[in-house]
Formats: C-alpha cells, structure tokens, sequence
C-alpha cells in the first residue's frame, strides 16, 4: 500500500529533511569551526622557530589542513619535524569535560627518534578532530592506545626543541581546561620514568629543570626533561621575532603575551 502525500505534507517533509541534513553538517563541522585561523605563512615561520637556527633549513616542516589532518609542506633531509600543535596531547591526563581547544599554539619539533615514537598522537588528534570525532571519545582512543602499547616509548635518548618565543597550551592539565599564553623556550630530552621528585620538584620558568610525563603515568616510559633557556638567549629570540609575536596578537586576543611584571 502506497502512501499518499499532498503538496504541503510533500513540503513539510522536503523541508524536514533539508533541515536533518543542514543540523548533521552543522554537528559536524562544528569542533573544526572553533578552531582561530592561523595564517599558513605566519604556521610555517611559527612551526620553524621552534628549532635551532641551523637545524631550519633542512626539517621537514607540516601544516595543519584542518580537515583532513597534518601534511607536508616541505619534506627535509636532517630528520627534524617541525609543526604548531593547536590540540595539546596532555588532554588525556584529565578528568574535567574536554572540548577542542579554539587558540592552542604549540610550536614543537622532534628528531628522528622523536619523530618514531611521540609524534603520532598529536597527528592522530588533528585528523580525529578533521574527522569529526567527538573530544570525549579522541580522549578514550589517545588513552588506550597510550595502555597498549600503540604508542611506544623511545629505546634512546633524543630532544625535542621547543624554543619558539610564544606558547599558548594548558596551564595544569591534571586538573583544570585552563590555558594560558606565555613565553618559555625550552629544550625536552626524552627521558623515561623520570619523575620531579627525582629532579628536585624544580619551577620550569625558574630555570628547571622540570619533569614531563606523558602516557598517563607520572612515572611512565613517555618522559621528558624540560630546561628553560637562560635569560638573555630567551630574550634574544623574543627580540627576533617581535614582528612576529605582534601579528599573532593583531590576529587574536589570546596570542598577546602578557607583559612581564
């Protein structure tokens, strides 16, 4: 038996289903919509400050494509990456409700080892987040696969350069979304089951050094030592890319850095 429509139920039906497919596409492309534009030529020069000076020329440098993901915008040949994370991978240490983060700038670089085993979850999220999947349900992915073992930890030492003159990422993760916008070039040797007790339980923007973890553990295999640069380097690349840090803040309030006390 066939049912029968006249005009007006055939239009209130058409207009039912364009409005389903309008919120699906709207539910969809909402986390990628909060996302604050970030100029490909200010990403690249942002992504490259991370890394030494003689190290630049020949990294390999990704852009985000915030619908599909990370992808290569120069392919180098010292076996450095460099990229500005805008969805910070310590999100899976917390407990409170997690949203995609619209202004996280975190320009970081690894070597090759680096490269081998703590870059793929920050990869991973970016093409989550492209992809549509939900903040809560990324965080249960990144989790597991921190537990099983999806993500080793390095055999080796190696260095994460993150001396880029501005940084905006979360505060405390442990505990709060709370992010802040601050200035801290710093060097990250990978360095497992370090602990900050072990180090001393030292402030990082004293001078460190300061222990890292990531993986879920406090004292896991995922570690990292952080050391401030001195003072008159740091001031040195704020100096340098002080045309720079005033695009960024012409672009959003939240890419100022604050003026020191």
């Amino acid at each position: 038996m066939m049912l029968k429509f006249d005009r007006t139920n055939k239009i209130r039906l058409i207009a039912l289903l364009f409005a389903a497919i309008l919120f699906g596409e709207i539910a969809r492309s909402s986390y990628a919509a909060k996302l604050v534009d970030l100029p490909r030529d200010l990403e690249i020069q942002l992504a490259l400050s991370a890394l030494p000076e003689d190290l630049r020329d020949k990294a390999t440098v990704y852009v985000l494509n915030p619908a599909q993901g990370y992808e290569v915008f120069r392919q180098g040949t010292n076996g450095f990456v460099t990229f500005v994370g805008r969805s910070s991978t310590r999100f899976y240490q917390a407990d409170w409700p997690y949203d995609y983060p619209p202004d996280q700038l975190i320009p970081v670089s690894y070597d090759s080892v680096g490269v081998e085993h703590h870059l793929s979850p920050w990869f991973d999220i970016a093409k989550m987040r492209a992809q549509r999947v939900g903040p809560e349900k990324v965080r249960e992915i990144i989790q597991a696969r921190y537990r099983d073992g999806t993500y080793s930890a390095p055999k080796k030492g190696g260095i994460s350069y993150m001396l880029a003159p501005i940084h905006r990422a979360y505060s405390e993760p442990e505990i709060s979304a709370k992010s802040d916008t601050f200035s801290f070039p710093h060097h990250m040797p990978y360095a497992p089951h370090i602990s900050g007790q072990q180090l001393g339980n030292h402030n990082p923007m004293n001078g460190g050094p300061h222990a890292l973890n990531h993986g879920g553990d406090d004292t896991g295999p995922h570690g990292y030592m952080v050391f401030m640069i001195p003072g008159p380097k740091a001031n040195h690349i704020r100096a340098t890319y002080a045309p720079m840090l005033n695009q960024l803040c012409s672009l959003h309030m939240n890419w100022c850095l604050k003026p020191k006390k």
